[in-house]
């Protein structure tokens, strides 16, 4: 005799179906955060990485003479890819400690923001030497 399912076994309760739906939207929910972040990790790792090319680019325009090199601090603005930002330059004096004489040379220290959000956006820092 085949075997006859009865009304009451023939689907799931509205309970199974409630207890389902509460996991699948703890995990659609965890899984959207876990996007999210991701897409703005990646956003802020490309402006620190442009942000690092764009100091390293002034660095080298100190270094090759395209800039004039002056004691103290200036500030600017510099273009990377999609990104503006701000910078300062500090300049300083530096003597190396070594026993046999060395030349004095300069410090360069650059520091680089975005220039829509202000220099708390601060992105990088590239330091270098200038030889006299």
């Amino acid at each position: 005799m085949p075997y006859l399912r009865t009304r009451r076994e023939a689907g799931f309760t509205l309970l199974e179906v409630l207890v389902a739906l509460t996991i699948l939207s703890v995990a659609l929910a965890a899984l959207v955060k876990t996007g999210a972040d991701h897409a703005r990790n990646t956003a802020y790792l490309r402006e620190r990485t442009l942000a690092h090319w764009a100091g390293q680019n002034l660095l080298t325009e100190y270094q090759t003479g395209m800039r004039a090199v002056t004691e103290g601090g200036r500030t600017g603005e510099v273009t990377m890819g999609p990104y503006r930002f701000g910078f300062e330059v500090e300049m300083s004096d530096y003597t190396a400690q070594s026993p046999f004489p060395l030349p004095a040379v300069k410090r360069v220290d650059v520091r680089l923001w975005l220039a829509e959000r202000g220099e708390d956006a601060q992105r990088a820092t590239a330091s270098g030497f200038l030889l006299p």
